[in-house]
């Protein structure tokens, strides 16, 4: 199972802050018809004025049908989250009365206040309706103003808060595969002393033990990092408190690694992509190989968990860079526990991949045909993965010859992962 989507959870600790009754489903893990049924029942006993559903790419046309179960509730009806920020006007066609581009805890509150005051909902940043849209949507800049969301700390029974905490806003990287528009590329941060106190009230209230940071780029600001770890460590309630994180793997530098192992940091996923100095450079991705390596290197000597990331089947990758990713990844894999699953490109919109070559390769608007979304987007949490749903959907027409290469790579992850976690039970 997957932890609940921690922007929804901000999202509805605004709308409580705000003095608002709220009730949150994760449908995300539930069958179409487990979702449907679920949203039918809570809808008849709750009987909302206002439903909100957060879209991914991935699973927006699943959205889109859940609003048929709506249809009579008399409930208004908004889309919120990445999907709608890169196409706000489509959940407009599909069964919402509003589209949310950006941000949501501020908008969602305002929605609630026009809601009951009949205001004009064209009046919100970022918010677009049948008759118009809002001014553009701005990012929040006072992190800190925000309420924490409670809702997210459910207990998984080993002491690890569901959904996790999350630090930092925005991506400072302009990858050209990534479509990091709902938090910006513009990076912001929540005070070291902001978080230390939500990991504090975590800690006390439901037994914090261990805590994911889901931030874009947890390490994109040195200063920022530091004072972050040093305010961890020195938290006498937070001691022997562990957590992990990701970054870009040209945003940690070797001597950034003791110190966040000091402060707890006992796992760290880096973003690394290609082994091919090109391939790195067409994806803006700013990092040679030579640097990634003492990164991966520095994490396993502090004593981490090394988890690492490639891509594969970016336009223009060929056998020569392909062979160069299989290389690094091998000249990796000693000092790499775990490589992320899967990695076949997926042209998500509002990507410059997917704006340049979506009409040369007839992929325009795919996440609305059922037979193009690959699904077992979010099951990828075993080791024997072998195979990638992504390369059977073949956005990018490859080679059969390429199309072996790149699944051959997935497998040989697949496979590494697999004796990684052979060693981990036999050593338990």
């Amino acid at each position: 199972m997957n932890s609940p989507y921690l922007g929804q959870q901000y999202v509805a600790a605004a709308l409580l802050s705000a003095g608002h009754t709220v009730r949150c489903l994760d449908l995300a893990n539930c069958s179409q018809a487990e979702a449907r049924t679920c949203l039918a029942e809570e809808a008849r006993r709750f009987r909302p004025d206002l439903v909100g559903m957060t879209l991914f790419t991935y699973n927006a046309l699943a959205g889109y049908r859940l609003t048929e179960v709506l249809s009579g509730t008399g409930a208004l009806l908004i889309a919120g989250g990445p999907h709608p920020t890169v196409v706000p006007e489509e959940p407009l066609s599909h069964g919402f009365d509003l589209s949310l581009a950006g941000e949501g805890e501020h908008a969602i509150v305002a929605v609630a206040k026009c809601l009951q005051s009949s205001g004009d909902f064209a009046s919100i940043p970022g918010l677009y309706t049948p008759n118009g849209h809002g001014p553009p949507y701005h990012a929040i800049e006072d992190l800190d103003a925000l309420p924490y969301p409670h809702l997210a700390a459910g207990s998984t029974g080993d002491g690890t808060v569901a959904g996790g905490i999350v630090s930092s806003r925005g991506c400072p990287a302009r990858c050209t595969f990534c479509a990091n528009y709902v938090t910006g590329r513009t990076y912001r941060w929540r005070s070291p002393e902001n978080v230390v106190a939500e990991m504090r009230t975590l800690r006390r209230e439901f037994g914090l033990s261990h805590v994911p940071f889901w931030d874009d780029a947890f390490t994109a600001r040195r200063s920022r990092l530091e004072a972050l770890c040093d305010a961890i460590a020195s938290e006498p309630d937070l001691a022997g408190v562990t957590w992990t994180c990701i970054t870009p793997g040209n945003m940690v530098l070797p001597r950034d690694l003791d110190r966040m192992r000091h402060a707890g940091c006992v796992a760290i996923n880096f973003g690394i992509e290609s082994g091919d100095a090109t391939i790195l450079r067409a994806i803006k991705k700013g990092q040679t190989p030579d640097r990634l390596i003492a990164s991966v290197e520095a994490a396993k000597a502090a004593g981490m968990i090394t988890i690492v990331n490639f891509m594969f089947g970016f336009p223009g990758e060929g056998e020569a860079e392909l062979a160069n990713t299989r290389a690094l990844m091998s000249r990796l894999a000693p000092i790499t526990d775990f490589f992320n699953n899967f990695g076949v490109l997926v042209p998500f919109p509002g990507t410059q991949i997917y704006d340049r070559y979506h009409a040369e390769y007839g992929f325009t608007g795919w996440w609305l045909d059922p037979g193009r979304i690959p699904q077992s987007s979010q099951q990828n949490q075993g080791y024997d993965l072998e195979s990638d749903p992504a390369l059977e959907k073949d956005f990018f027409a490859y080679k059969p010859h390429l199309r072996a290469l790149i699944a051959d790579l997935v497998g040989w992850k697949a496979r590494h992962n697999a004796a990684w976690a052979s060693r981990q039970a036999n050593s338990g």
